[in-house]
């Protein structure tokens, strides 16, 4: 079979439950289900990690300070997260997944990629059976939304387009055109600054994409960035479902109780705090034993803007991060600073037997 071929008869559906630690934390009080309520923080130092629909409806967004959301919304109530009971509900949804089919892929705790390409349920019709599966969810107490295709990029975008709680679906013969019509922002991949380029230069849409010269558009982004999204334009994304995620990446992050103004501070946060949970996650007693591809230092400032810096390097050297520290420290224009964060990306499994990372 033809890579074409297997394009135009694949169906991959993209389950996106709605607003999951909200809808998680209304199962463990009903009372929550008619007030605007947010799970995060709420104070000066809170951030929205997200907030139910009508809290929603005031322009609480997740990410915002809990500071703002309440500005916008005095009756807000906050809930502090679990994620522990998110994690286990998250895996009572994939179980109910895995019984349509094993191929499925959690993209991340709430959203989950499935290849319905040879379902038989319903006669192999793949909108009845994410109806269905979408049914029995709401018998949880959970709503979902979805998206169903014939690829992951445009089952992740449909999924946005009847939320909360519908579906939408996008033929495979249809799927040029209706990427023709997303505004740009809406492709995975196009960033702001991306996208400053693109309109500077006089795309906005994807049909603008489309009818784009390939080199114009890696002069523009670059060769590999510029491919990429010329090629999802087109309708290709050949991507199949993984269901074994191998961890790309390790990290911790904290919002600090208040600015920190000083260098010091902020290296001593990472000796005492940051570092000792990342030895921790990594599973190693000493530095020396964690193989990794490169250490990132991230930073965000009191305006909410950050900077990240990373380096390559073969073995994880605690010093390092306070190298990239200091490169992201001179990037503060006086800016306090609100947030501190380190990672390492980890070698791909070719390179060396794959560590045990899943976190306790």
């Amino acid at each position: 079979m033809s890579e074409n071929t297997d394009l135009n008869t694949r169906k991959i559906a993209l389950l996106d439950l709605d607003a999951f630690f909200a809808s998680a934390e209304v199962l463990r009080d009903p009372s929550l289900r008619n007030k605007p309520f947010a799970v995060g923080g709420g104070g000066e130092r809170g951030v929205v990690a997200t907030a139910n629909y009508l809290a929603r409806q005031f322009g609480v967004r997740s990410a915002m300070s809990g500071a703002h959301a309440r500005r916008l919304c005095p009756n807000l109530h906050f809930v502090s997260p679990d994620h522990g009971y998110y994690r286990e509900l998250s895996k009572q949804v994939l179980a109910v997944l895995l019984e349509t089919t094993e191929l499925v892929e959690p993209a991340s705790i709430d959203e989950f990629y499935l290849d319905l390409t040879h379902n038989t349920q319903y006669h192999g019709s793949a909108s009845v059976t994410m109806e269905s599966i979408r049914h029995r969810l709401r018998g949880m107490g959970l709503t979902a939304s979805a998206g169903i295709s014939n690829q992951k990029m445009v089952a992740k975008i449909a999924s946005e387009e009847r939320k909360p709680d519908g579906q939408f679906v996008v033929p495979p013969d249809a799927v040029v055109d209706y990427i023709g019509r997303l505004q740009l922002k809406r492709i995975p991949g196009v960033g702001p600054k991306s996208l400053e380029r693109l309109n500077y230069a006089g795309y906005f849409t994807g049909h603008d994409i489309q009818q784009c010269e390939l080199p114009k558009l890696q002069e523009l982004l670059g060769d590999k960035s510029g491919w990429l999204l010329y090629q999802r334009c087109q309708g290709h994304d050949p991507r199949q479902i993984v269901t074994e995620r191998v961890r790309k990446s390790v990290g911790v992050e904290e919002t600090l109780p208040q600015d920190m103004h000083q260098l010091r501070q902020v290296e001593q946060f990472i000796d005492e705090i940051l570092l000792p949970q990342l030895q921790k996650r990594l599973r190693v007693t000493r530095w020396q034993q964690a193989h990794i591809k490169s250490q990132t230092v991230k930073l965000k400032f009191s305006d909410f803007q950050q900077t990240t810096v990373s380096r390559t390097l073969q073995t994880a050297s605690p010093s390092l991060f306070y190298q990239l520290l200091r490169e992201a420290w001179e990037r503060r224009n006086y800016r306090g600073v609100r947030l501190i964060g380190i990672s390492v990306a980890l070698p791909d499994p070719d390179d060396q037997l794959q560590l045990e990372l899943e976190l306790e």
